[in-house]
């Protein structure tokens, strides 16, 4: 049987009640006492029931995090950070990964509430029927992939501005057939890119053709599959790739096939994950400022559940992204 209050008040030489003032941070405790409290609960291996605790505070101090691929080195970084940022703060994270599952994403919200966290952090797997399961009273934050829920605060990257600028940087660098390899998965962040494309086409008067858009899995073999089937139909000399892992296994297609980057074919993608600073050749691409948007949104987690804020004074914020030039483009 495990160590319970009474077992530490016995202990300590204190009631119960006193025990609990202590682990509840209650007043009205001399240091003294306190200090005798917590000396017992370490030498006992006392561990509160944080459930319970929270069903009389209504306070947890945990925050569920929802990702769609830890696996993904952009959603692990962001995992991370918003981690250490809450941790600093002295709440604990309870990390799932939804696997681009709908269903997944279900069960894991029905859990995260269950265990009564004081909010929840989630990037979409892009199914808005799960939006229904929040409660309306609990501090929600939408990362990267915006819901369609106006009462959601939402913390992403400018993505239109950073498809405008890779598209733009190749342009500019004498590239008159622009590709964009964009993930098959139509969320907000590549749909926005895909508009900053445009936007840039637009302003160079060049036309917009539907065929230059190619759908992929991020993974190689996905990529390196579609790289081989379009580059005898269709004539590109510029390829702007939705994320540094399109980007990438595009690159490693192309070498193979005996093309030269960027002499050839001048390749940009977006993220400016670790992977793209060390492949060679280096990566230019688009930079997101991932450890800012992990460091928002922990902070603003913690502000609305300590300052009471509802979802229904939600708002939206957009970090500033950055053209970083290396070897793939000339």
């Amino acid at each position: 049987m495990g160590v319970s209050i009474k077992d530490v008040a016995k202990k300590a030489g204190v009631s119960v009640s006193t025990v609990s003032r202590v682990l509840n941070n209650g007043k009205y405790v001399t240091d003294e006492t306190s200090e005798k409290v917590m000396k017992a609960v370490k030498l006992l291996g006392y561990r509160p029931n944080i459930i319970a605790r929270g069903l009389r505070t209504k306070k947890t101090n945990s925050v569920g995090l929802i990702v769609p691929d830890i696996t993904n080195e952009f959603f692990a970084k962001l995992a991370k950070t918003i981690e250490e940022n809450l941790n600093n703060n002295n709440y604990s994270l309870l990390l799932c990964n939804s696997g681009e599952n709908e269903d997944k994403e279900r069960k894991y919200i029905k859990t995260l509430l269950d265990k009564f966290v004081d909010g929840i952090i989630f990037i979409s797997s892009g199914y808005d029927q799960n939006m229904h399961l929040f409660p309306d009273d609990l501090p929600i934050i939408a990362i990267d992939r915006k819901p369609n829920a106006k009462r959601v605060n939402f913390i992403s990257s400018e993505n239109k501005k950073g498809g405008y600028l890779a598209t733009k940087h190749l342009i500019e660098n004498g590239c008159s057939k622009i590709l964009m390899l964009k993930d098959r998965k139509a969320v907000s962040p590549m749909n926005a890119r895909l508009e900053g494309y445009r936007d840039a086409l637009r302003e160079y008067n060049m036309l917009f053709d539907e065929d230059m858009i190619i759908e992929s899995e991020v993974e190689l073999e996905y990529v390196k599959e579609k790289i081989l089937k379009i580059h005898k139909r269709l004539e590109f000399d510029g390829i702007f790739a939705g994320t540094d892992l399109l980007a990438i296994g595009a690159i490693k297609t192309l070498l193979k096939l005996g093309y030269k980057i960027p002499k050839d074919i001048q390749v940009i993608g977006f993220d400016n994950v670790l992977t793209s600073q060390y492949y060679n050749p280096g990566l230019t691409t688009i930079a997101q400022r991932l450890s800012e948007i992990g460091e928002r949104s922990a902070s603003l987690m913690v502000d609305l559940i300590e300052n009471g804020v509802k979802n229904t004074e939600s708002k939206s914020y957009f970090l500033p992204v950055e053209l970083i030039k290396r070897d793939t483009t000339r």
